[in-house]
């Protein structure tokens, strides 16, 4: 049995005893923002990474709900998702010192080193309207948004020095 048949079973299995059905789709709580540290990516690639990274993983996915594309691997702005979204699976974005943050977090990476670099403005722009977008939908507030560095012991500078973390927590909140 792969990976993938083994956690969709024991996702319908778990639905079917009462442990799903509407709380599993509506448990968002928080909305976690990453960079890949990359300067390419897309579905296929974060994959193959996370594979090396994480090998024993159940989930053959990326960690990540959401990716969007800095132009190189996927359209600039453009926003990707595999099948860890399709069944509103936790994530493995964070580590275990905020397990929470992956069983009720969503998380978006952006394909880019924001370390090195701005976010380009399509980039940026698709992050917000896809931010305020999951807010509305699960009744996230903008507390709850925040970046994977942010995040109480977390070992990281994620989503890297250039990201526009203020600016970024005004748009979300305005309407």
């Amino acid at each position: 049995m792969n990976r993938r048949s083994f956690l969709v079973g024991s996702t319908i299995i778990a639905g079917s005893m009462g442990l799903g059905g509407v709380y599993w789709r509506q448990r968002w709580k928080y909305i976690v923002v990453h960079h890949s540290a990359g300067s390419y990516g897309n579905i296929e690639f974060l994959q193959q990474v996370h594979r090396q990274r994480q090998p024993s993983d159940p989930i053959d996915a990326i960690p990540y709900h959401y990716i969007i594309g800095n132009g190189k691997g996927l359209g600039l702005g453009q926003i990707d998702s595999d099948w860890r979204k399709q069944y509103d699976l936790w994530g493995s974005h964070v580590s275990s010192a905020n397990s929470d943050h992956n069983f009720r977090g969503i998380g978006i990476c952006l394909i880019g080193n924001f370390e090195k670099h701005k976010v380009p403005t399509r980039q940026y722009d698709s992050l917000v309207t896809l931010t305020k977008k999951l807010m509305k939908t699960y009744k996230i507030t903008p507390n709850h948004v925040t970046g994977h560095g942010y995040l109480k012991g977390q070992s990281t500078k994620c989503p890297g020095k250039y990201f526009p973390m203020d600016k970024f927590k005004q748009d979300i909140r305005l309407g």
